[in-house]
Formats: structure tokens, sequence, C-alpha cells
């Protein structure tokens, strides 16, 4: 790999998070562009759209560590070891923003301090992040119909609060789906890669993204400038 390009390890839940992630057998593989998964999507185009980004995912349940916080440390320490950039750690709340905000940056600070690394945690999950830009999902989708979005997306339920209403499913129903055929982790994708105005993201989502985005702009952001 060129040296020219900057390696970030990003830990999420699943592929709709982050796209494909390393096998647990393997410490490192090929880093990738950040053209999958909703999480380095977004991260990208916060940091502006670099062509040197390049991305290593890894899956929550991967890592070692029995708390999360634990998890987040050796997330960092892995990132640190192998000699990337930096590292991003997201999940999403269920219901529990506080305290699961609370363990990735406890997890974060923990050790390592000179090394980047932002958390962030979407409530009440990922998909609410993507519930705001209508002209986005119907571009992604290739919708011939006008999509009415949730004003705020954040205080839709958790999914294992209510199956039948939240963000899951509310976006299903924009993409024309019944309510138990979710949208797939590549349209998810698609729709993230759509999405132009992060100004409104972040003020539609004020309690997950904007924290987020404020994590990477002053963490992550500077190793590309």
């Amino acid at each position: 790999m060129p040296d020219a390009h900057r390696v970030l390890e990003i830990c999420g839940e699943g592929r709709t998070d982050i796209g494909n992630v390393v096998s647990p057998t393997k410490s490192r593989t090929e880093p990738q562009p950040p053209t999958k998964g909703v999480v380095p999507v977004l991260l990208y185009k916060l940091c502006g759209e670099p062509a040197t980004m390049r991305v290593v995912r890894r899956a929550v349940p991967h890592l070692q560590g029995k708390g999360l916080w634990q998890k987040v440390k050796f997330a960092k320490q892995t990132a640190l070891y192998n000699r990337s950039a930096g590292a991003v750690f997201v999940m999403d709340s269920e219901g529990n923003h506080r305290g699961r905000l609370a363990e990735l940056s406890r997890g974060r600070d923990a050790a390592y301090s000179e090394f980047p690394m932002a958390v962030g945690v979407a409530h009440p999950c990922v998909e609410a992040w993507l519930l705001v830009d209508s002209l986005a999902i119907a571009r992604a989708l290739g919708l011939s119909n006008s999509v009415v979005l949730p004003p705020n997306p954040e205080n839709l339920p958790a999914p294992q609060a209510n199956r039948a209403h939240n963000p899951k499913t509310v976006l299903a129903m924009c993409a024309e789906r019944s309510e138990r055929s979710a949208i797939s982790s590549r349209e998810a994708t698609l729709i993230a890669l759509a999405i132009t105005d992060l100004a409104a993201l972040r003020n539609r989502c004020p309690v997950g993204f904007e924290p987020f985005a404020q994590e990477i702009e002053e963490r992550i952001a500077p190793l590309f400038r």
C-alpha cells in the first residue's frame, strides 16, 4: 500500500453499520476504501472525502474483553499495534444512549492517550441516521414516489423495544417494503452515499450523530489535513 494512504480501524456491530468485517482469526487484512457500510461512508464525508483514507473493519463480538469498555480498549490497542493511523468505534444505543456512550468513552480513554480514537453511539440505531434525507433515500433506492420521513428519527423506539415500529421498519416502509423486509446492508450504504447535507443530519440527530461528528472532527479529521 502506498505510504500516502492512512488506515483507520473501524469497529461496529454488523454489515449495515461497517460493511464486511475482518475474520476473527485475522489481526490484519488488506485495507479498503471507505465505500461500504454506513459508518465508513459518513466518516469519509465528515473528514472531507480524503483520497488517502483506507479502512479495516472489525465486528464488536470478535473483540477481546468481557466488558464493552474493554473491547473498545482492545480495539484501540490493536489499531496502534497494527500501525494504523487511528480507530473509530460505533454502536447502536438500543435505548441506552448514556450508558453505552459512557462505556465507549471509558474504553477510549483507558490507555494510549496520544493515539487518535473516536467513539459514537447511534440512537436508537444506525438506521436513524438514514432517515433524514428523503431525496437520498429515493435516489439510492430508485423510488418514483416522494418519501415522507419522521421529523425526529431519534425519537423512534429502539428495535428491541418495539419490533414493529422503529428506525429499521420505518426505513423499510419508506423504501416501499413490508415492515418485515428490512433494507439490505448494500441499500443502506447507497443511502449513506447519497446523503449530501451533513448539517441536516447533525441537526435532526442531535443525540447520536452530532456528538459523533464532533468526535470525528476533533480526533480523526486532522489526520487527513
